[in-house]
């Protein structure tokens, strides 16, 4: 059984009339963090407790993500949380070439 892609994920959820909750979940078999991450994030937003309404969403901000960890006496824990990954840079788009008339 391979550890290297197990990941606890927590996510809060507001609504603009209630106090945050927080789910947790178990994500296996994603590739990356971020995969795991937003895996959590749909489970979180899906799951029936959450009423249907416009003002409930995530706190991205607030996702907590740590890899679970398997040492070799067979204990299980989890890592420091990681740092949310940068978001990717906006580049201003390039000018067309054009050919300057002599």
């Amino acid at each position: 059984m391979s550890w290297e892609n197990k990941w606890m994920v927590g996510v809060r959820l507001h609504a603009d009339t209630e106090s945050p909750v927080s789910y947790f979940s178990l994500v296996d078999g994603t590739v990356s963090g971020a995969e795991a991450r937003s895996t959590a994030v749909s489970r979180a937003v899906r799951t029936s407790e959450i009423p249907a309404r416009a003002d409930t969403g995530p706190d991205v901000p607030w996702v907590r993500l740590q890899r679970l960890v398997h040492d070799p006496l067979g204990r299980i824990s989890l890592s420091a949380p990681l740092p949310a990954e940068p978001a990717p840079t906006a580049r201003a788009p390039l000018a067309p070439l054009t050919e300057e008339a002599s």
